[in-house]
């Protein structure tokens, strides 16, 4: 019988911070990514545009290391971009984030929370 391998998420709940208040990433501004977290394309965000903003966040959760998260995710930021990055990440990610903060889980199942991240989504531009 072959063995499993174990999931790909399985670490999450060990590297989540405990508290949204441990996130203390950039509200505005350029960020350059290190190589340890990215290591090929895009490597500059700018945090004060949504679609850029989501576009990294979800880069440094599916990619990132422990020492990531508190580094480059605000918890505001967070919490606005939520209802859309729970539809771009996988079940695992959504799982883990969304079991440590409730105020992840209350957004995400909102339909309300949802078509207003989609409308601003929508008016932004990358550049």
């Amino acid at each position: 019988m072959p063995q499993t391998l174990p999931s790909w998420t399985a670490h999450l709940p060990q590297w989540i911070p405990w508290s949204l208040s441990d996130l203390h990433g950039p509200r505005e501004g350029v960020v350059d990514l290190p190589l340890d977290l990215c290591w090929s394309g895009r490597t500059r965000y700018d945090v004060g545009r949504f679609r850029q903003r989501v576009a990294l966040y979800n880069l440094v959760i599916v990619q990132g290391l422990q020492e990531h998260y508190p580094r480059f995710l605000d918890p505001q930021h967070l919490i606005d971009a939520w209802p859309l990055l729970r539809r771009r990440l996988g079940e695992g990610y959504v799982e883990a984030w969304e079991n440590r903060f409730v105020e992840l889980a209350g957004r995400g199942a909102s339909r309300e929370a949802f078509a207003a991240a989609r409308a601003k989504w929508q008016a932004a531009t990358w550049a």
